[in-house]
C-alpha cells in the first residue's frame, strides 16, 4: 500500500513539476558534427565481433532485463554500477585539460517511446549549447531511423569536458511522438543532478570494465583497438513509475586525445606510489638473495 501511495505521490509531482523538452535541441548537424554510421566498422573483426560489441547489439520493443551479473541480457558478464566508472571519469578530465574527442556508438534500444538523444557543453539540456544527435529514436521497421553502429565524434576544446553531458529525452508514444507530456522526462548521463527530475539511484548503468572493439583511427589511416564503455539509459515512466529495465537506449562511449590516440587511463599519484613500493621491496629481495649466494 506505501508503494502505490508513494507512486501516486510522485506521479502527481511528475505531472505538475516534470516534463521533457518540449523545444527539441537543434540537430548536431548545426554544431558540425554528423553522425556516421558503422561504414568501415563493420565486419566480425570490427564493431560486429561477437563477442565484443555486437553482443549487445538489439532492436526491440521488449522490456529487457538490467544488464548486470547474472541477468541473461548481461551477454558478456559485464559489473554494471549506477555509480559512474572511474576511467570515464578519468578520461573526461585529461580531455577537459588538453582537449579531445568522444565518441558515442548506438547500440540497442528497447524503448516503446520514440525518444531523443543529445549533448550538451554546459550539461543542461535545454540550454543553447545543446544539440540532439538523434531524435524520435526507433530502431525497429516500419520507421527505423536509426540502426547499431550510428556514432558521431564529438570534439571538446580544454574546459568543455567538466560540463560536457549527454542527454536522453524521454518523450512520445509509437508510433506518433507527443510532446509535450508530463509523463516522461530528460536525463543526464554524467552529471545526474541535472536530470528532470532526478530519480535514485540515476538513470543510467555503467559497465565498470571496457570492452577493447577494433575500431577504425579518426584520421581514417588504419585500426586500432579503442576501449569501449557501454552505458545503459532508463526512461523512467513517471505516471506509472519506472519498471527500471535500463536498456531504454544504449551506447557506448570511445575517448581519445587531441591528437586522436585512444584514452589510455593514467595511473593516480597513489597508483605510482604502490608501484614504486612494489619495485622497491622487488629490489630489497632480489638483493638479499644476491646476499645469501
Amino acid at each position: 500500500m506505501k508503494k502505490v501511495i508513494a507512486i501516486a505521490a510522485f506521479s502527481a509531482l511528475a505531472g505538475s513539476a516534470f516534463a521533457q523538452l518540449s523545444t527539441i535541441p537543434p540537430s548536431s548537424t548545426l554544431d558540425g558534427i554528423l553522425v556516421q554510421h558503422e561504414g568501415a566498422n563493420a565486419g566480425a573483426t570490427h564493431w560486429d565481433a561477437t563477442p565484443g560489441l555486437a553482443s549487445y547489439k538489439f532492436a526491440s520493443d521488449d522490456n529487457l532485463g538490467i544488464p548486470k551479473p547474472g541477468s541473461p541480457d548481461n551477454v558478456l558478464g559485464l559489473n554494471w554500477s549506477a555509480s559512474i566508472t572511474p576511467a570515464i571519469s578519468l578520461a573526461l578530465a585529461q580531455i577537459n585539460a588538453t582537449g579531445g574527442f568522444v565518441r558515442v556508438i548506438f547500440t540497442g534500444e528497447s524503448a516503446l517511446w520514440l525518444n531523443d538523444f543529445g549533448y550538451s557543453y554546459n550539461g543542461i539540456p535545454s540550454s543553447a549549447s545543446s544539440f540532439t544527435l538523434f531524435k524520435d529514436v526507433q530502431a525497429l521497421a516500419p520507421g527505423a531511423n536509426i540502426a547499431f553502429g550510428d556514432n558521431a565524434v564529438i570534439g571538446l576544446t580544454a574546459g568543455q569536458a567538466s560540463t560536457f553531458d549527454l542527454w536522453l529525452n524521454g518523450v512520445g508514444d509509437k508510433p506518433a511522438p507527443t510532446p509535450p507530456t508530463s509523463n516522461g522526462g530528460v536525463y543526464t548521463v554524467f552529471h545526474p543532478s541535472n536530470s528532470s527530475p532526478y530519480v535514485s539511484p540515476g538513470n543510467v548503468m555503467f559497465a565498470q570494465s571496457p570492452l577493447s572493439v577494433n575500431t577504425l583511427k579518426l584520421d581514417g589511416t588504419g585500426y586500432e583497438n579503442v576501449n569501449t564503455y557501454l552505458v545503459s539509459a532508463e526512461d523512467f515512466r513517471l505516471d506509472r513509475g519506472s519498471d527500471k529495465d535500463y536498456n531504454d537506449f544504449m551506447f557506448g562511449l570511445q575517448f581519445y586525445d587531441s591528437k586522436g590516440n585512444p584514452f589510455t587511463p593514467v595511473p593516480e599519484p597513489s597508483t605510482y606510489g604502490m608501484i614504486g613500493g612494489v619495485a622497491l621491496l622487488g629490489l630489497i629481495a632480489r638483493r638479499r638473495f644476491k646476499a645469501k649466494k
